[in-house]
């Protein structure tokens, strides 16, 4: 069942971020929605860390990314 979830997160993450043309290295530290779309805090491999923003309405594989990263 872990494994399941972890599978689920990457997945989400990639959704998100893949969105906004992060590689795959790259994963999510910090993501919330916003009144125009979401924004965050990533992070590359090396652990050197970016901030993101989607500003375009979302859609609905990016509200199912966005239910299994933060609940809501």
């Amino acid at each position: 069942m872990k494994e399941e979830i972890l599978t689920e997160r990457i997945r989400a993450e990639d959704i998100l971020l893949g969105s906004l043309g992060f590689a795959e290295d790259a994963s999510i530290v910090t993501v919330e929605l916003t009144p125009a779309g979401y924004r965050g805090t990533g992070k590359w491999q090396d652990g050197e860390q970016f901030n993101f923003v989607c500003e375009d309405d979302v859609d609905e594989l990016q509200r199912w990314a966005l239910k299994v990263l933060i609940g809501s």
